[in-house]
C-alpha cells in the first residue's frame, strides 16, 4: 500500500518550485521569443502581401501605359501616313497643274508660231509665184495692191 508521509509533501513543494522557477527562467522567455517570432513572421507576411499587391498594381499600371503608348504610336504612324498621302496628293496636283499650264503655254506658242509660219509662207508663196511667173513669161509682172 501507498504510504502518505511528509516526503510527498516536500516533493510536491519542490516540484511546484521547480515548475515556477522553470516557468520564470525557461518557459516565459521561450514563449516570449516564440510570440515575438510569430509577430515578426506575421508582420513580414503582411509586408510581403502589401508589396505583392503594390507590385501587381505597378504591373497593371505598366501594362496599361504600355497599351496606351502602343495605341499612341499607332495613331502617330497613321497620322503620319495620312499626312504623307495628303502631301503626295497635293504635290501630284501641283505638278499636274504646272504641267497643264506649261503645256497650254507651249500649245499657244506653237499655234502662234504656226500662224506666223503660215503668214510667212503665204507671203513667200506670193513672191515665189510672181517670180516663177516672171521667169516663165519672161517679163515683169505688176504688183496688185
Amino acid at each position: 500500500m501507498i504510504e502518505l508521509n511528509y516526503t510527498i509533501l516536500i516533493q510536491m513543494v519542490i516540484f511546484i518550485a521547480l515548475v515556477l522557477t522553470l516557468n520564470k527562467i525557461l518557459y516565459q522567455p521561450v514563449f516570449r521569443l516564440m510570440d515575438e517570432r510569430k509577430r515578426l513572421i506575421d508582420g513580414n507576411l503582411e509586408e510581403a502581401r502589401k508589396l505583392n499587391q503594390e507590385a501587381e498594381k505597378l504591373l497593371e499600371d505598366y501594362e496599361r501605359k504600355l497599351v496606351e503608348a502602343r495605341q499612341q504610336a499607332v495613331k502617330i504612324v497613321n497620322e503620319a501616313k495620312a499626312k504623307a498621302q495628303e502631301e503626295q496628293k497635293e504635290a501630284l496636283a501641283q505638278v499636274r497643274k504646272e504641267f497643264e499650264e506649261t503645256f497650254a503655254q507651249l500649245r499657244d506658242r506653237l499655234e502662234k508660231e504656226k500662224e506666223e509660219a503660215r503668214k510667212k509662207l503665204r507671203q513667200t508663196v506670193g513672191v515665189l509665184a510672181v517670180l516663177i511667173s516672171e521667169k516663165i513669161l519672161g517679163r515683169r509682172l505688176e504688183e496688185r495692191v
